[in-house]
């Protein structure tokens, strides 16, 4: 099996010239790419970054993230990519637990980490891109550094990356891993996905600092030797804007991306006709949403499911056969899909338990963490922290998120259940199901709504359309409408509307 370094040297010679990255600013070749990797390979093992290190990439979705990434690859160093929408609490913990040598920053996210700069004496070196042509600009130092590099061995068994992630308990931890776990995922998802060597197009809207974006889009666009369409940030009418300029034929996004491109959508202008390969995970697209993305693109919409701690997509509907609506799909590749119970113990099949993911994709662990690595890795497997089943034909359902499933009084309520539904109602265009605190039942589910623009249903009326298909208890209590609901990453961040529902502070989410 190849090392990354290995594939990249591969496309670099076989289709140098095709183009691989392409922003609105520049473009860059297979070729170029390779050069721009070795010169800041050269920048960093000139100030003693070596094999093994831990290089911080504190960048937005920009080709230095991707640059850095493959750099450390040369080099035998462990990137740890970081949000740039990190601030001084997360800084903190993520550096001083990874040891970090050297961080790359920009001109955009500099001046957060200049605050706390003083705090970290290990970290050697700061290489920003400031574009001022400063002796400290990272740009002019690659600029001067030599355009080829010896590449360093590297072991299958050796740490390529560092992903940090909430996990399952809200505090970021350091999935750690391997050029064999990764390289393991690029093969089974280019081989699940059908993909054509040297011809997709990637249009990456996800941001790269995630596993989603850098892994499961812009690693598997290396690995596949494609093209991506980079964006820097979410912006509905760009994205679907490029992927008709591009003739973008692979998009992956998360499902509130769909709902976004579904509901602003102008058949006269936007041609999705070149998309082929489409993809969404994170929770399940509702139907609705799918069945009108696929009628506006003629592309089939697949469902996958994995996680940064498996590397990149586990499970996925066939891209031939059979499809079940709502349905995960099966495992690819080696991955392999375990339902238990709270004690561990295998659950019948069609019984709901917590989905436990095992193959080569399971990364070795969380970095420097322990006692989180031990409750959540063993036996080759990692606990998911979702809820799911596996139906007699192997697919896989997820129900929810473990720690999102809401307790009324004493029945277990599923966010996504209640969500599916609403999302079938014309007047909903983006919603949440979370629980709020009741003196009786203990929680109740209660439902947070952006209206659809031309639409003006009530709070009564929604609760009535829940209770027509569902059980009385799964029915939200309350349904409160705002303009702006939180997203990160384009996804919805329930805890902020937890926290703001039982602090009465919603009206933030309103248009003053």
């Amino acid at each position: 099996m190849e090392i990354l370094s290995q594939v990249l040297a591969r496309n670099a010679r076989l289709i140098g010239e095709r183009n691989f990255i392409v922003t609105d600013k520049a473009t860059i070749t297979y070729e170029r790419f390779a050069e721009l990797t070795a010169q800041l390979a050269n920048v960093l093992k000139a100030r003693g970054v070596a094999k093994g290190d831990r290089v911080g990439l504190y960048l937005p979705s920009t080709p230095m993230m991707a640059i850095g990434f493959w750099a450390c690859q040369r080099l035998g160093a462990i990137p740890a990519p970081l949000s740039a929408m990190f601030r001084h609490a997360e800084l903190r913990k993520i550096v001083a637990q990874t040891g970090m040598k050297a961080l790359v920053a920009d001109s955009s996210t500099w001046p957060y980490f200049s605050e706390i700069r003083a705090e970290f004496a290990d970290l050697a070196h700061c290489l920003v891109v400031s574009g001022d042509g400063s002796t400290d600009d990272l740009t002019s130092l690659m600029a001067t550094a030599p355009a080829t590099f010896e590449d360093v061995a590297c072991h299958i068994d050796d740490i390529c990356a560092l992903f940090f992630t909430s996990g399952t308990t809200g505090a970021p931890k350091g999935a750690a891993q391997s050029q064999f776990n990764q390289c393991s995922t690029l093969r089974d998802m280019m081989v699940s996905h059908r993909t054509r060597f040297a011809e997709e197009v990637y249009l990456c809207a996800v941001p790269l600092f995630t596993n989603f974006g850098l892994t499961v889009t812009l690693n598997l666009c290396l690995y596949t030797g494609g093209t991506i369409v980079l964006h820097e940030r979410w912006d509905t009418q760009r994205v679907l804007s490029d992927i008709g300029e591009y003739k973008a034929t692979y998009f992956g996004g998360t499902p509130t991306m769909y709902v976004y491109m579904v509901n602003e959508v102008d058949p006269a202008r936007h041609d999705l006709s070149s998309l082929r390969i489409c993809t969404t995970g994170g929770s399940p697209v509702p139907q609705p949403v799918i069945r009108r993305f696929e009628e506006l693109s003629g592309a089939r919409v697949t469902q996958v499911y994995g996680s940064t701690e498996t590397s990149g997509q586990n499970v996925m509907e066939p891209t031939a056969g059979i499809r079940k609506p709502g349905s995960a799909g099966l495992p690819v590749g080696s991955s392999r899909i375990s339902i238990v119970d709270d004690e561990g113990n295998a659950v019948p099949q069609g019984e709901i338990g917590e989905v436990i993911i095992s193959g080569d994709c399971v990364a070795q662990g969380y970095w420097m963490d322990e006692k989180a690595s031990a409750e959540a890795f063993g036996n080759g497997g990692w606990k998911s922290g979702d809820l799911g089943y596996v139906d007699e034909d192997g697919y896989l359902f997820i129900v929810d998120r473990k720690k999102d499933v809401i307790i009324a009084g004493g029945h277990n309520v599923y966010p996504l259940e209640i969500e599916a539904l609403l999302y079938k109602h014309p007047a909903v265009a983006m919603c949440a199901v979370v629980g709020a605190p009741d003196e009786s039942k203990g929680e109740i589910p209660v439902a947070v709504v952006v209206r659809a623009v031309g639409h003006d249903a009530t709070a009564e009326d929604l609760i009535r359309y829940c209770r027509e298909s569902l059980a009385a208890y799964k029915a939200p209590r309350a349904v409160h409408f705002i303009d702006n609901m939180p997203v990160e990453a384009a996804k919805i961040r329930k805890r902020e509307l937890v926290l703001a529902l039982r602090e009465n502070r919603l009206g933030d989410f309103r248009n003053r």
